[in-house]
């Protein structure tokens, strides 16, 4: 049977993101559309299109010159920046996709919790504030702590906690500074929230036909407060979360509240005395390797799953194919640097658990802690580890051993 064709738009990263363009070129001829040569992707694609920007016509243009000499199939996109103008072009060419009002219902955190409120759903008190003066008057109202976060990045970019009036007028002024990296439409201002304290996970899941099935649960461990840098991850094959009713029931809930047809999310939610509340909804799959881990884990190809969906081809229910454990954390600067150099410990191999770490920065690379910079990685360690050992406590041990050198920063680097 001829593979069908499936254009990627965007990349991202070689260290993050490899390992799902080798999933969907597993089963698809895989066309890039980039702003950037193609340099480590180029075994695994069929062919690629330059184009000046992720604008909606480029994109068409693009899509209209390779239907010119074989069907194209469908549209994916993992990059938080460019979800929403993909899934328009797939509608625009009647390819699977979220729909317009869904893919927006994800990446307009604003709207987001307009939709989930009015479906009943256990919600923060929030509203997206223009103004200074519009956010001290919110804050008044709903009181201290509270959360401040650009209306439309992602990543937890330019999201911090605020406990009073000094911090609100800093940190409003950066979530509204950092949202002009951003989408067009959701610049200016920020989302002010009541914030809510609790564990926090990550649910990965498909929707087709706007019926929803979780796929994977990651427990998220958050640091470097007042910010909400995402240090590490844990993910198990059969984590009970995964058959808690009243947790299916608000994301399938939340998910026809935003009208969410066709595609894979990474929805983020607290656990609270209250029940679930969701963070948000991305449009994608998640980052941080989250969807490695449940490769690792449980055996499945969340890429090519997202693949199947964007070209509207039958899905099997995820069923795990390994019974085993992930879990992945991040290594951080202690000041805003230049990096001189990073040395990793050897892995640690036993029969219950493998676990090693991979450096994120080179000699000259700039990391820079928020404010001035987000997801200021230097390496990782990952295990994979059975239900006999304390596979989340090894990976932060080996993590530990990790060195990183380097000179301070005299600017930022945003």
């Amino acid at each position: 049977m001829e593979r069908k064709t499936l254009v990627l738009v965007a990349c991202g990263k070689e260290l993050y993101r490899k390992y799902l363009l080798e999933q969907i070129a597993s089963e698809y001829h895989v066309w890039l559309i980039s702003t950037d040569e193609v340099t480590w992707q180029k075994p695994l694609i069929q062919g690629s299109i330059k184009v000046s920007d992720y604008a909606f016509d480029a994109i068409v243009t693009a899509v209209d010159n390779l239907k010119k000499d074989f069907p194209v199939h469908g549209l994916i996109c993992w990059d938080e920046r460019f979800i929403m103008v993909t899934a328009d072009v797939a509608g625009h060419f009647g390819l699977a996709s979220a729909g317009k009002e869904g893919i927006r219902g994800c990446r307009d955190k604003s709207l987001s919790r307009q939709r989930l409120s009015e479906a009943g759903l256990l919600q923060p008190k929030s509203r997206l504030c223009h103004t200074l003066a519009e956010a001290q008057a919110f804050a008044d109202a709903i009181r201290y702590p509270l959360v401040v976060k650009p209306r439309g990045m992602g990543g937890s970019i330019g999201v911090a906690l605020v406990k009073n009036p000094q911090e609100l007028i800093l940190r409003f002024n950066e979530a509204d500074a950092v949202s002009h990296q951003g989408a067009a439409d959701f610049q200016n201002g920020a989302v002010l929230e009541e914030y809510i304290d609790g564990p926090e996970i990550s649910v990965d899941g498909k929707i087709i036909d706007g019926c929803y099935q979780p796929m994977f649960v990651a427990r998220k461990r958050i640091g470097l407060e007042p910010h909400f840098e995402e240090l590490g991850h844990t993910l198990s094959y059969n984590d009970p979360l995964l058959s808690d009713e009243n947790l299916l029931t608000v994301l399938a809930s939340a998910h026809q509240a935003i009208e969410f047809k066709n595609g894979v999310t990474h929805t983020e939610l607290k656990i609270t005395p209250k029940g679930f509340l969701i963070i948000e909804i991305n449009g994608r799959l998640g980052g941080d390797l989250i969807p490695w881990l449940a490769t690792l884990a449980m055996g499945i190809a969340p890429g090519l799953i997202a693949g199947r969906i964007a070209c509207g081809d039958p899905v099997d229910a995820v069923v795990p194919k390994k019974n085993l454990n992930a879990a992945i954390s991040f290594k951080y600067p202690e000041f805003d640097m230049t990096v001189d150099g990073v040395t990793l410990p050897a892995p640690e191999i036993t029969r219950d658990a493998q676990t090693y770490c991979v450096q994120l920065a080179y000699p000259g690379d700039k990391l820079a802690l928020p404010p001035s910079g987000y997801v200021a990685r230097a390496a990782y360690s990952l295990s994979v580890f059975n239900e006999s050992v304390e596979g989340d406590r090894l990976c932060r041990q080996l993590l530990e051993a990790v060195t990183v050198t380097g000179s301070p920063l005299t600017e930022p680097v945003l």
